[in-house]
């Protein structure tokens, strides 16, 4: 493990720089650039999901072309100019332009850095250990940053005084994030520099077809057209970026399978990591809640006293990556436990049933607010509902990173760790359709009350609103009706959670289902798949 301690630290001060932004990146979208709650959810999604669709180019780059050494400190450097110009624009100055250059740095490092530092793991990983060990270790030090960043940026960036949130906070919270990403730069750049050798220099990756390309492009312009024509909305994040993303997932999928140089065990295995791949876009879909819909339920309707400490609410996701740094390391030990007894269930069967723990959490969590009405949620239910959580991402994520370790060509690597990291992408897109599905809270009605509208009869109501009361509900950020999807409407937060118990729930079943039918490839060396 001697040989990994680099990209571990490396990906720790990353995932500081990059989950402590997003801590905090919802509530600036809508406390101190404007955006409604909705609106934030949608734009919130459909960022971090390009933070991971990026991958896909930047992992045939660094097969290609740089190397992965190169792309990891590219990936590195424009995430610290992103956190840069989020200071900027939270200091006042032109602050949509430069949050929005912010943004697609993001975008353009996660790109570079993601595929590359994952790919150079499963490079330089001891032949020794179990692959799902190696990536539950990783997962460790990967959470360690996390959960630092979860905890300083808030501190400094999400300040509330007297039940008065201090905007002028928001770019301490995001200079913070920037010093973490020098310092993982510094470190890279120091310790790092025998990984060139560990880089492919006469990379095969995947020829150019151009039948391939024409098939795959028919397939994501028919995708396309297909979601944009059922979509019935206005927003253009969710009307023409959301589909883009799903379409173009299966359009790679389709290019990659339909690649003659792949011989027949290598493409069964790569559609092992597609059927992993597919499933995990409806974990992340429920699991990201935490960012967003989760986030404003802890703002606007939670008793967060913890041991006479007011938990800001932006911290609160900090707990998830605790629990994975006390669960990694026994999840790692009972996998080599297992594995030595030949016992150890394979990747698709935990995967599944990690989906369906995630889908039991929404479930607990929906009884629990069943008739809260304008009452408050304690923290602590909070507290069990990421417990849970971690423990579902544990048997989802790493497991899933180790698969594509273990079955990709080793020409592909990057390029098929870019197209797992768009699953992700494309279960961030369905975050934030999921998210704006959330029913007002209690803050809502007493703030409409307070303006003297009863804003549950207009909701319930089907007639007309008078152009008055409509300015007055928009200035305010008040919805005048409820969500809805496919025309049924989520009037409570009892729905809208057994709303993912069901998905996580019925994905996790069928994902067992294909799992017992599927005949897995398993390489020589691990038998464990």
């Amino acid at each position: 493990m001697k040989k990994v301690w680099v990209l571990f630290s490396t990906e720790m001060w990353e995932k500081f720089n990059f989950y402590g932004m997003r801590a905090i990146f919802a509530l600036f979208l809508v406390h101190f650039l404007g955006f409604s709650e909705s609106d934030a959810a949608l734009y919130y999604g459909g960022f971090l999901a390009f933070s991971y669709l990026c991958p896909i180019v930047g992992g045939f780059l660094a097969d290609r072309f740089l190397g992965y050494h190169k792309s990891v400190l590219l990936g590195c450097a424009f995430l610290a100019v992103a956190q840069l110009l989020f200071f900027v624009s939270a200091s006042g100055f032109s602050s949509v332009g430069f949050a929005l250059c912010g943004a697609i740095l993001v975008m353009f490092g996660n790109g570079f850095f993601k595929p590359s530092i994952t790919a150079l793991l499963s490079i330089k990983a001891p032949k020794d250990i179990s692959m799902d060990a190696v990536f539950s270790s990783y997962y460790f030090f990967l959470n360690l940053g996390v959960l630092i960043g979860s905890f300083v940026v808030p501190y400094f960036g999400d300040v509330v005084a007297g039940g008065v949130r201090d905007i002028s906070a928001f770019k301490w919270g995001f200079l913070s994030a920037f010093i973490a990403m020098i310092v993982g730069i510094v470190i890279f750049a120091l310790f790092s520099k025998n990984d060139e050798n560990f880089t492919p220099k006469h990379a095969q990756g995947m020829k150019y077809n151009k039948r391939n390309l024409l098939i795959s492009s028919v397939v994501f312009i028919a995708i396309f057209l297909l979601i944009c024509y059922v979509s019935s909305t206005q927003n253009v994040v969710k009307m023409y970026l959301y589909p883009a993303i799903y379409a173009f997932g299966v359009s790679m999928i389709c290019y990659v399978l339909l690649d003659k140089s792949l011989d027949k065990i290598e493409r069964e295995n790569i559609i092992t990591i597609f059927i992993s791949a597919i499933f995990i876009v409806f974990f992340w879909a429920s699991f990201e809640q935490i960012g967003s819909s989760l986030t404003f339920i802890a703002n606007n309707q939670m008793d967060r006293s913890l041991f006479g400490f007011d938990v800001p609410p932006s911290m609160i996701s900090m707990f998830n990556p605790l629990f994975v740094l006390i669960l990694s390391f026994l999840f790692s030990a009972f996998y080599i436990k297992l594995g030595r007894k030949n016992i150890e269930p394979n990747s698709l069967n935990k995967q599944a049933f990690g989906l369906c723990l995630l889908g039991v959490s929404y479930l607990i969590i929906a009884f629990k607010v069943h008739d809260l009405g304008e009452n408050l949620l304690h923290i602590k239910w909070f507290l069990l509902l990421y417990f849970l959580h971690t423990c579902a991402e544990l048997l989802v994520s790493p497991i899933g990173f180790a698969l594509v370790a273990k079955l990709s060509p080793k020409r592909l690597l990057g390029l098929i760790f870019g197209i797992f990291y768009l699953a992700n992408a494309a279960g961030y897109a369905l975050s934030g359709t999921l998210a704006s599905l959330l029913p007002p809270t209690s803050d809502k009605f007493i703030l409409a009350n307070q303006l003297g509208i009863d804003l549950k009869e207009i909701l319930n109501s089907k007639g007309e609103i008078s152009d008055d009361t409509l300015e007055i509900l928009k200035q305010n950020g008040l919805p005048s009706e409820y969500p809805n999807i496919f025309g049924y409407e989520i009037c409570s937060l009892f729905e809208f959670f057994m709303l993912f118990f069901v998905l996580c729930f019925g994905a996790g079943v069928l994902l067992f289902i294909v799992a017992k039918f599927h005949k897995m490839y398993n390489l020589k060396k691990d038998k464990n798949v």
